[in-house]
């Protein structure tokens, strides 16, 4: 069977215009729903002050959450577990006028462990997390 000179043979190429129509619609789709997807975290940037404060006057209702590298935690001035720590955090906060926490790590701390213990105190009832660039001061022995 032969085919004569002016019969169409079958079309064997790949149309990919839809193909291309569709890449674009969600294209266009993604850049308008990406810039709605924002998620944002308030951070409150303290001012930068003429004056620094003197260790003595700070104000004795500050509590200082510190992580140390070996996993215990300073509640203030004891050292104490997490555990232990995150048990006193929620009474402590109770009938607390201000709601904040000093938070501080030391070097060697896993981020992991510092995020962890974040959410353990908010869920223990803390409102505000202050975020310490310097270790408080020790007293003297």
């Amino acid at each position: 069977m032969s085919m004569a000179l002016g019969s169409k043979s079958p079309l064997t190429d790949i149309n990919v215009t839809p193909l291309i129509d569709v890449v674009l619609v969600m294209l266009i789709i993604f850049m308008v729903l990406t810039p709605l997807a924002d998620k944002k975290l308030d951070v409150r940037v303290p001012e930068p002050e003429a004056r620094l404060v003197p260790p003595s006057a700070t104000p004795p209702d500050q509590l200082v959450l510190t992580l140390r590298g070996t996993g215990r935690v300073l509640l203030g001035r004891q050292e104490m577990s997490a555990e232990e720590a995150l048990a006193r955090l929620g009474p402590t906060f109770q009938g607390r006028p201000s709601q904040v926490l000093f938070f501080n790590a030391e070097d060697g701390v896993r981020y992991e462990d510092a995020v962890q213990l974040l959410d353990a105190a908010r869920k223990a009832g803390v409102q505000t997390v202050a975020m310490m660039t310097d270790p408080p001061p020790t007293p003297a022995p």
